[in-house]
This record gives C-alpha cells, sequence and structure tokens, in this order.
C-alpha cells in the first residue's frame, strides 16, 4: 500500500472511529505533520474521501467530516471501515438485511436464467472454496465465496440487481463468512437443475445458517 493508499485508508477508518472532526476541521498541513506527508498528497487523499462522502470542502471554510448518513454506503471502502468500526454490529446486521432481500430473489432468477458464463463462474468458486476448506484457508475460502456469491447475483441476468453485487462482495471481503459447503452446493445445484423455488429457499437457508455469526457481540 502506497502513502497515499495508506493515508485514504487511515483518515477514513479515523473519521469511523470518530477520532477526526467532532467540531474540528481537517487541517492538511496538520494532517501532513501527523503522517510526515506533503500537503499535496494529504489534499488529494481528502478528494478521495470527499467522493465516498465523508468529508466536504469549501474555500474559505474547510474540510469537514460528515455525518454517517452523507456516507457512499455501498462504497467498498465505506463498507471495510464500518465492518471494523464501533459500530460494526449494527452495519453487519444492515448488511445481512440487504443480502436476505437480494441473494434469494437473485438465486431464482439465476435459476430461470441459466447464464452460462455466470453458471460456470460459480461452479469454479465452489471448487475453489472446496479446495480451501480442505486446506484450512481461511484467507482463500474468502476470496472464493466472493466470488461464488458474485457470479449468483450476477446470474440473476438483471443489470440493476447485478450492481448490488458490489456491497456484498466488500462486506464478504471485509468480515467474511463461515468455512461451510453444504449450503452453498445446494444453492449451486438447484440453480443448475432450473429449480427457481428451491434455489431462492436455499439462498434464504444460507443466509440464515450464517446470520449468527455475521451479528457478532460488539
Amino acid at each position: 500500500m502506497n502513502l497515499h493508499a495508506r493515508i485514504v485508508d487511515e483518515l477514513g477508518r479515523l473519521i469511523v472511529e470518530g477520532v477526526l472532526g467532532d467540531g474540528q476541521p481537517l487541517v492538511p498541513e496538520e494532517l501532513g505533520r501527523r503522517f510526515s506527508a506533503s500537503r499535496t498528497v494529504v489534499r488529494e487523499a481528502l478528494r478521495v474521501l470527499e467522493s465516498k462522502g465523508m468529508v466536504t470542502a469549501r474555500p474559505r471554510v474547510g474540510t469537514w467530516t460528515l455525518p454517517p448518513e452523507a456516507w457512499d454506503a455501498i462504497d467498498p471502502d465505506v463498507i471495510a471501515w464500518r465492518v471494523n468500526g464501533p459500530g460494526r454490529r449494527e452495519h453487519l446486521r444492515e448488511l445481512l438485511e440487504l443480502r436476505l432481500m437480494l441473494e434469494p430473489q437473485a438465486a431464482r432468477l439465476a435459476a430461470r436464467h441459466r447464464r452460462p458464463d455466470e453458471l460456470s463462474a460459480m461452479a469454479a468458486a465452489y471448487e475453489l472454496m472446496a479446495d480451501a476448506v480442505e486446506r484450512s484457508d481461511a484467507a482463500a475460502f474468502r476470496e472464493a465465496d466472493s466470488r461464488f456469491h458474485a457470479a449468483l447475483i450476477r446470474a440473476s441476468g438483471n443489470a440493476l440487481i447485478a450492481q448490488l453485487r458490489v456491497p456484498v462482495v466488500a462486506a464478504l471481503r471485509a468480515h467474511g463468512e463461515p468455512m461451510e459447503l453444504v449450503a452453498h452446493s445446494r444453492v449451486l445445484t438447484l440453480v443448475l437443475a432450473k429449480n427457481a423455488d428451491g434455489a431462492e429457499a436455499a439462498s434464504r437457508r444460507l443466509l440464515e445458517t450464517v446470520a449468527p455469526y455475521r451479528s457478532p457481540a460488539p
């Protein structure tokens, strides 16, 4: 991670944690000293955060943090910071609610439309998940699991639904799921079998299976 990316990541985390802001402006010179970085690098980092809705900059007013409701809720970085922040439990609950509304319907549509490219991607991701379980490789499982769910959502054949894979993948990469194969296998099998009702139900059961894991104690 280069200096610019590191500063963006650190500032994002500090804003989510409430360390920065709190009624005080973000002064590039002060942040530059804090991170041993030039004012130019800090300003570029602040512009990135502005694009994510986390800060606002105005002439003669300065740069100030914005409240959580202004943040880009489906930005992958914002999701990662919030999943690892003080509001972690609440944010995981919100993400699970999104997935419960989205993925079962995507599975139903996937069973109907049966797009060969995405079905192949789901099957390939499942094989990677199985290999990761065999090797007890949690990081590899997390990446393969993200690919599986992304392919499932794209397989819906609905461009609007497909766009919502972004927060799902970001959540999985930031937090992950248990290394569980059977429930994923049921979803894949029923989608391949063109069983729309079964695929929808299997997807919902999968998410309900991981629900306790995705709502841990603070």
